[in-house]
């Protein structure tokens, strides 16, 4: 790819990874900022491919890409409010946090911009691009495929413990009839379904 070709992919998608990525702690609800997040680090993808990373590029497109769907599910499956209905508060230590990141990304940006990179391009058959293909692909693919199981057992897993409960934990339609109420805090009285009146009026003796 030309430098233009490299200046008119690079520049677009840079922009367009920070907003999202500045939106995952903006928005209120989990399954979102877990899509925004998906969607941030793809575009890094896109960046590593401009860039002429292919390895980097693609292997980032596919970890992410799961990782994130995978993450989503599970904040769907979990969370009491994944949609963030109730307004929750994404944010913690607002101060704090803010000049933290203010002062990471400058420091990140004065990096990027003062350091003399190397203009070299390797091509595919460089020694170095061949021994990270063969060290991914060889030693450590065990360590990649643990990773996969252990994956894959958490999501049946995560899965068998919604089926039985539900993730608010109430009982399935024709288990055994009765609902389980969340569990309130020490000494907080959890009204029954139908709140009080309700109740003191299933209690009440029908008028004769």
């Amino acid at each position: 790819m030309s430098g233009l070709g490299t200046a008119l992919v690079f520049w677009p998608t840079a922009a367009i990874m920070l907003v999202t990525g500045l939106y995952v702690f903006r928005t209120s609800s989990m399954a979102r900022a877990g899509l925004l997040l998906l969607a941030s680090l793809g575009v890094e993808g896109l960046i590593f491919l401009a860039l002429a990373s292919e390895f980097l590029g693609v292997l980032q497109l596919l970890m992410m890409s799961g990782e994130m769907v995978i993450m989503v599910f599970f904040m769907v499956m979990f969370m009491a409010d994944p949609g963030g209905l109730m307004g929750m508060d994404m944010t913690h230590d607002k101060r704090r946090s803010a000049a933290a990141a203010v002062g990471v990304a400058v420091a990140l940006a004065l990096l990027a911009l003062l350091t003399d990179w190397p203009a070299a391009t390797l091509s595919g058959e460089a020694p170095d691009v061949r021994a990270i293909g063969f060290e991914v692909m060889g030693r450590s693919m065990f360590t990649f495929l643990f990773a996969g199981m252990t994956i894959l057992f958490a999501i049946v897993g995560g899965i068998m413990l919604a089926a039985q409960g539900g993730r608010l934990g109430i009982a399935a339609p024709g288990d055994d009839g009765v609902a389980v109420p969340p569990p309130g805090r020490a000494g907080q009285h959890v009204p029954p379904p139908g709140g009080e009146e309700g109740h003191a009026m299933h209690g009440a003796e029908p008028a004769r």
